[in-house]
């Protein structure tokens, strides 16, 4: 990650790809929340109650929206991903199906999917089938939670995701290895990919489940697991996606495993934000209105539905949140 110096220049005009921004857009008028259910592992829409952040019902007259059809035929982690312009929507996920016959963890981590699958929209109604797309070398074990960011200077995205790594003379992943990282390549279309690259690879900590938050023009905020103790850190970053970070201290809520955090601004209150961790059950939502000084407190959940999985929350425009409600009632 230190060695990427040649391209901090081009991700300053990097924007979150669901997109979170510091300031509140008056146009935002709700949240879409995209996710998925240990039952029934395909894509879940969920839509906010007016503007409300922790008040959602559950769309499509509780039907999944999407299913997956290629790779294991499970999918989980889901993220919404879009462009500036928002011209185009891209719906990704894990392909993983706990629930399938013979699954077991040692095999997902060693011989699991190296792909991700994609869903391609450009009304958040009409969708394409699912791909999976390969985004991963031989050596990995598997690829999960994938997350996007939008790069407006170089018109395309950067793709994250989690895996840990076996040698090079260990085809079937027998051995032991590496501690899982945050990985990362760049795509425009989400068909082709570059390369896969390390970007958050710690010597003694395992890390998956990254989340960035949009603070500023050229800095974030960053959410990761670490595995060893099944809990959430945040990090503050400024010089873009590849500039430096500072660890805020200690766990966000230490007193229990939690994962998947999805990360978002409050639309019509300035300074509050939100991040909701899986507690391996559901959500659960907590708040701040300091990220640089974080005490991250429960949310309200009056009307937060239970259930709700490790995803993602997007803020949503007049155009979109209606659309949204006319194609997927209650």
């Amino acid at each position: 990650m230190r060695s990427l110096t040649l391209i901090i220049t081009a991700l300053l005009g990097v924007v979150s790809a669901n997109p979170i921004e510091t300031r509140q857009e008056p146009s935002y008028v709700g949240y879409l929340v995209s996710t998925f259910s240990d039952a029934l592992p395909q894509v879940h829409f969920y839509l906010s109650n007016g503007n409300s952040a922790t008040s959602f019902s559950l769309r499509n007259k509780g039907k999944p929206i999407l299913a997956s059809t290629v790779g294991t035929k499970g999918v989980r982690d889901i993220f919404l991903a879009t462009n500036t312009a928002r011209s185009e929507y891209y719906l990704l996920g894990t392909d993983l199906d706990i629930n399938a016959f013979g699954f077991s963890w040692d095999i997902a981590t060693r011989r699991g999917s190296r792909g991700i699958v994609v869903w391609k929209s450009t009304d958040l109604v009409q969708w394409s089938s699912p791909s999976l797309r390969i985004i991963e070398e031989d050596t990995a074990g598997m690829a999960w939670a994938p997350s996007a960011v939008w790069d407006d200077a170089t018109s395309q995205y950067y793709v994250f995701w989690s895996s840990r790594l076996y040698s090079s003379s260990d085809a079937g992943h027998t051995g032991t290895a590496s501690l899982d990282r945050i990985r990362y390549a760049t795509t425009r279309d989400f068909a082709t990919f570059s390369a896969p690259q390390d970007y958050a690879a710690e010597p003694d900590t395992p890390l998956i489940d990254q989340e960035f938050l949009r603070t500023g023009a050229d800095s974030f905020t960053r959410f990761l697991k670490n595995e060893t103790v099944n809990q959430v850190y945040q990090e503050n970053g400024t010089g873009g996606l590849f500039g430096s970070w500072t660890r805020v201290p200690g766990y966000l809520r230490p007193e229990s495993p939690l994962e998947g955090p999805a990360a978002f601004a409050d639309n019509t209150t300035p300074g509050r934000y939100y991040v909701w961790l899986d507690n391996y059950t559901q959500y659960v939502p907590f708040e701040t209105s300091d990220l640089q000084n974080p005490s991250w407190s429960a949310a309200g959940t009056s009307g937060f539905p239970t259930g709700l999985k490790h995803g993602s929350v997007t803020p949503l425009t007049q155009k979109e949140y209606d659309a949204i409600a006319a194609a997927y009632p209650v």
